[in-house]
């Protein structure tokens, strides 16, 4: 079964009409054709990459979700400015974005979320959120978890936003701290800004439904393949599942992967 045929079998779950289910999937195709050659590029920007070059997507700190994390830990070292992704660091992306576009509808995040971050600002953190998200999910999020402030669109990993917001609440690379999901995005973008990176799992269920389309198309993530590099350099490991293959840790307790190689 080729590709065209195996997308159009999971469209016709839909019940759409023949000749759209013919039209999807060979636009369908077309658009993994061009993932599958970004993907090739990337991987191929990886394998000229140094070591030093790669440690751009080594967290300092790696837990399992944004309630892990020793804040503590970061406060003890000076940290005085944190900030945090949204989409599937705190709340899954797919219902920050129908929830969002409901008409009349307004994002709001868990108990959980909201708690964290009052007990943030008690410590005396100056709490914000750095998102690529659009601005008005980043606007109900911050109005709903009393952020002392938000960035949308920022175009992670390029800097210029995390400089933005340091500059915005004048701190400096050593007192700032990023939380996020995304290796390629968040802590990429905060290593190379010079602060102090969190990398948390994916939160929600969204990202299933995402990896069920790609493996359907024959395609890996972009962070599959960053994780991919890193393990066979010895230089980071993160487990695919939620397993035993994980190695979490807190600030200035990362193992030493390559002993354990």
């Amino acid at each position: 079964m080729d590709l065209a045929e195996k997308l159009a079998k999971v469209l016709k779950v839909a019940n759409l009409p023949e000749e759209a289910v013919l039209f999807l999937a060979e636009k369908g195709c077309a658009l993994v054709e061009e993932e599958k050659a970004d993907r090739r590029a990337f991987a191929e920007a990886l394998e000229r990459m140094t070591d030093d070059e790669l440690r751009r997507f080594v967290p300092d700190v790696y837990q399992k979700n944004i309630y892990k994390i020793d804040y503590r830990k970061l406060k003890e070292q000076g940290i005085r400015l944190i900030s945090f992704d949204i989409d599937d660091t705190i709340n899954d992306v797919l219902f920050n974005n129908l929830q969002a576009r409901l008409p009349g509808g307004k994002l709001t995040m868990s108990a959980d979320a909201r708690n964290l971050f009052r007990e943030l600002k008690e410590m005396g953190f100056t709490v914000t959120l750095l998102t690529n998200a659009h601005t008005k999910i980043a606007q109900d999020t911050c109005e709903d978890l009393q952020a002392d402030g938000y960035i949308a669109r920022a175009d992670k990993p390029d800097t210029r936003n995390f400089l933005r917001m340091m500059e915005r609440y004048g701190a400096e690379p050593s007192q700032t701290a990023h939380v996020g999901n995304s290796m390629r995005q968040d802590i990429a973008g905060g290593n190379l800004a010079g602060v102090t990176t969190c990398l948390v799992r994916r939160a929600g269920v969204s990202m299933k439904a995402g990896k069920f389309f790609l493996k359907t198309a024959g395609l890996k993530t972009k962070g599959h393949l960053v994780r991919k590099r890193l393990l066979e350099r010895g230089l980071w490991r993160k487990h695919h599942n939620c397993s035993k293959g994980d190695q979490y840790y807190q600030l200035g307790e990362m193992p030493d992967y390559r002993a354990n190689a």
